[in-house]
């Protein structure tokens, strides 16, 4: 019998540290290995100080992207100013020209209006002790500014002929997204930073406050809950920023000329066959609809 065997019977430990030597070498080898892969696809480190210093440098090469954009915008139109200046043709289309940017949110612009103001209501009622999270997140939601809430303003400012629209100083574009993520609202990827949100929009200030007052509209919706959640003021002057987002177009060109009249004849009468909700006409085929 080897000496060496002898030891080892008489020693069974030595068994369970050589098997747990095993598992640590290869947990470390495995540990090695992923750090190799993160250095090699540029992956950031998991720990919290890492992640925030990559996403201020994330933030701030947006800020600067945004800022390049902007100039460029400005650029843009000293270059399209001093083409209008050459000739009467080239006024006119500039004109035209600064009305599309206008409406698609890509100048700054100047006027009239209002601003509506959204913030979190104050009388927020306290959790009962034997009410899970859960159960009070959906009492209490009425009394959070959520991403339906500054959708609905929109919608009803552009309803009341808002000609621009910007939220949090944030220009409202075709392309713009109002969304929760976790629990902050974003409007075009910005947060909104909480309560308050405020809404800025150049139109007709009558008009605009009309809308927005009118009964069993936005504001009568609120008084339920909490009135002092929303507010709006008439402004005589204000000035909204340009969207300083990129406006990439990937899948939308311009259709061939038949298509699109054949779309355009399409939406004419579709126009056409929808029934006026208030006329003798949309009343009756209403009372035919009903249960």
């Amino acid at each position: 019998m080897s000496v060496f065997s002898s030891q080892i019977r008489n020693r069974p430990w030595l068994w369970q540290i050589t098997l747990l030597c095993g598992i640590f070498g290869a947990l470390l080898a495995a540990t090695l290995k992923t750090q190799d892969r993160i250095r090699g696809e540029g992956l950031p480190s998991m720990r919290p100080q890492q992640i925030a210093t990559e996403y201020a440098k994330m933030r701030d090469t947006v800020n600067e992207q945004k800022k390049k954009i902007a100039d460029l915008q400005t650029n843009l139109t000293k270059y399209q100013e001093a083409a209008a200046k050459e000739k009467d043709s080239a006024k006119l289309l500039y004109s035209d020209l600064q009305k599309a940017n206008v409406l698609a949110g890509l100048v700054a612009v100047t006027g009239p209006g209002v601003v509506v103001t959204l913030r979190d209501s104050t009388k927020m009622p306290a959790k009962p002790a034997d009410m899970t999270p859960e159960d009070y997140s959906v009492l209490t939601q009425d009394y959070i500014i959520h991403d339906r809430d500054i959708q609905s303003v929109i919608n009803e400012l552009r309803a009341a002929g808002a000609e621009a629209i910007a939220v949090n100083d944030q220009r409202v574009v075709a392309t713009t997204a109002v969304r929760c993520v976790g629990p902050v609202v974003q409007v075009n990827s910005v947060p909104t930073n909480g309560s308050p949100v405020k809404i800025k929009a150049i139109g007709d200030p009558d008009a605009l406050v009309s809308s927005l007052l009118m009964p069993n509209g936005l504001r009568d919706q609120y008084s339920i809950t909490d009135p002092s959640m929303f507010s709006v003021d008439k402004i005589k002057s204000m000035t909204l920023p340009a969207y300083a987002g990129a406006t990439p177009l990937r899948w939308a060109e311009v259709a061939p000329e038949h298509e699109a009249k054949q779309a355009q004849r399409q939406s004419e009468k579709a126009t056409e066959e929808t029934v006026d909700p208030i006329s003798p006409k949309g009343r009756s085929a209403k009372k035919t609809l009903a249960p």
